[in-house]
């Protein structure tokens, strides 16, 4: 169940009222499809009230506002204590936050933004123990740097029609490269180097937390992304998002990854962006 609602951010004041309360919505995404189209971020909470990187959230919801030649400013401490109270409300401890700002207003200086809350949901243990399947199809997004509600429906279509056992889908571009998940970014490992394309993809919030982690291990890196004919030679591969973190992968398509076991490298990379959770989250 999604519980949805709508702030009004004009010059000098602030409404809040919930909306679509008819409606029996069960995912983000479906509650997106309600929406004029505009952009969004989703994150997850920690301990009912703490987030990671809230301000990065809000940077990439400014920035991918201004690729689309629309500019807004969020009044930033203003929505964290609203989503502070609406939190207090929210049933469960832990709940998939996503804030979407829809572009079509024309009335200066009047931003609507929604804000929609359902439970969390993580990969069980096993899968962060054993890995997870994933499969790949021929796309990539129009505007990579941009994160759009546009591609929220692709992607929501898509999975509408994916086996349960397969987490993810992985976009491979034209030349065979493969780019990132449908929500979420993708690493790949090769004799000890990783592998994540730099240019055509969503610069996701926690890929840039694992991005500092191997650097400051000291893992060689390469920004661009594995190709797909290589899937025999990897050695390891795992995804990241807000609600998975670091997530490994043991198969791609028909293909088994390395041993078909959680590589070193992974382990090492996961343990220690837990630890850099327990760290960095915040009160919201």
């Amino acid at each position: 169940m999604v519980s949805a609602y709508c702030i009004t951010q004009t010059k000098d004041d602030f409404s809040l009222k919930p909306v679509f309360e008819g409606i029996d919505l069960r995912s983000l995404d479906q509650a997106n499809r309600l929406i004029p189209d505009g952009v969004y971020t989703t994150f997850r909470t920690y301990d009912k009230f703490y987030v990671l990187d809230l301000e990065g959230h809000f940077n990439r919801l400014e920035e991918s506002a201004r690729l689309l030649q629309k500019d807004i400013i969020l009044k930033r401490a203003e929505i964290r204590g609203i989503l502070r109270e609406l939190l207090k409300n929210f049933p469960a401890n832990e709940a998939r936050v996503r804030i979407s700002v829809p572009l079509t207003s024309t009335v200066p200086h009047v931003i609507e933004i929604y804000v929609f809350f359902e439970t969390l949901v993580v990969p069980s243990f096993e899968d962060y123990q054993n890995g997870v399947r994933v499969i790949t199809i021929r796309m990539q997004r129009d505007n990579p740097a941009a994160k759009t509600t546009t591609f929220i429906h692709t992607a929501d279509d898509i999975r509408q029609n994916l086996p349960p056992e397969i987490n993810e889908v992985i976009m491979v571009d034209e030349s065979g490269r493969m780019l990132e998940g449908l929500s979420s970014n993708f690493f790949a490992v090769k004799n000890g180097v990783v592998f994540t394309d730099n240019t055509n993809v969503l610069p996701g919030i926690t890929r840039k937390h694992v991005l500092e982690i191997i650097n400051e291990m000291g893992i060689p890196l390469r920004c661009e992304g594995a190709l797909y004919a290589e899937l025999k030679n990897l050695d390891e591969a795992f995804i990241t998002s807000t609600s998975r973190g670091v997530l490994p992968v043991r198969q791609i398509d028909d293909h088994m990854i390395g041993s078909g076991k959680v590589g070193e490298l992974t382990r090492r990379i996961m343990e220690r962006y837990q630890e850099q959770i327990k760290r960095m989250v915040e009160p919201i």
